[in-house]
């Protein structure tokens, strides 16, 4: 019979005594950090902080960040005692104050009418906008090192978002795009894969880390031309692009064998950034449900491909 060593829990007071001096740059030093980070994971969403300690008012949030898929603004609100209605009502003043969408309150122990809070506005408040609460914890096995996990303890349901949506307010097309990201975030989930599960959303692209800053997978249907792809997305940085294409043929004979290399050409983006992409892509028609799971296959074999040989060569990019 194999034997096991039991998971012994720790205080995070000894590992962090104070919040912000402590606790709250190390979290934004994991969000920055190469790789998906413990909280973008636990919540199912990439991040990029805007400013640390950001003021708001006469108070001040612990963390202000963006969501990279879609710009949405987040207010993380963190504190090492069990959750108060003090920070409950500041996080919801901060979300106010920076026209927020998503409130993140992270804390060591959630009180039953904190969790039924976060739950009551989670199915009262509209579409798009989402609340978590983000247990922390530490956890030592025998001897080793502690292990931190952030653990959701509410968060959204994907059912009830789609509740609230008037008949008729998503076309037929993102309702089929949307179940087609929602099966393949599930495929994710079930299989060894160094891709990242991420909440669907009903468009034509599913976002996904590849490790490096300003950088990022995302996956493409194309109904209209009968593709679906993988692109590899070059933020804001034209040099890095300009590296990468010129060595075009080392990377075209590389991908070439999962489907068609592609170059999008540098483009100015309305934010003044500019924005590129590489890619590979191959003829798909999401119509048809039965091609799903070959789709799928393709769809993860590439990814992986993608984790396999870009992170070491963006990493040395002079750029």
């Amino acid at each position: 019979m194999p034997d096991f060593d039991p998971l012994i829990p720790e205080d995070v007071r000894s590992h962090w005594t104070y919040e912000d001096r402590e606790f709250t740059p190390w979290l934004a030093d994991e969000i920055e950090s190469e790789g998906s980070s413990n909280l973008e994971d636990a919540l199912g969403i990439d991040l990029e902080i805007i400013e640390r300690e950001k003021s708001v008012g006469k108070y001040k949030v612990d963390i202000f960040a963006r969501v990279v898929d879609d710009g949405r603004n987040v207010v993380i609100e963190n504190q090492l005692g069990s959750s108060d209605h003090d920070h409950l009502g500041k996080a919801i003043a901060y979300a106010a104050g920076l026209d927020a969408d998503i409130i993140v309150w992270v804390a060591p122990e959630f009180n039953d009418e904190h969790r039924d809070a976060i739950q009551w506005l989670n199915t009262n408040s509209r579409e798009g906008v989402d609340l978590f609460a983000i247990k922390l914890e530490v956890w030592r096995i025998g001897e080793s090192a502690p292990a931190v996990r952030l653990n959701p303890v509410e968060k959204p349901s994907e059912w009830k978002d789609k509740a609230k949506r008037s008949r008729g307010e998503l076309s037929e097309r993102d309702e089929r795009r949307e179940e087609f990201w929602t099966a393949f975030r599930d495929e994710i989930e079930e299989v060894s894969t160094p891709l990242s599960p991420r909440k669907p959303q009903p468009r034509h692209y599913y976002s996904n880390p590849i490790g490096v800053g300003g950088f990022h997978i995302a996956f493409y249907i194309d109904e209209d031309a009968g593709e679906l792809g993988v692109e590899l997305i070059i933020s804001d940085d034209a040099g890095a692009y300009r590296e990468l294409k010129d060595q075009a043929g080392k990377i075209e004979d590389t991908l070439g064998d999962m489907g068609e290399v592609y170059w999008g050409e540098l483009r100015e983006t309305r934010a003044g950034n500019m924005r590129s992409e590489l890619g590979v892509k191959r003829e798909a028609d999401i119509e048809e449900r039965d091609a799903w799971e070959e789709y799928f296959e393709w769809m993860l074999e590439v990814g992986s491909q993608f984790h396999d040989f870009f992170p070491q060569r963006l990493r040395e990019l002079s750029s």
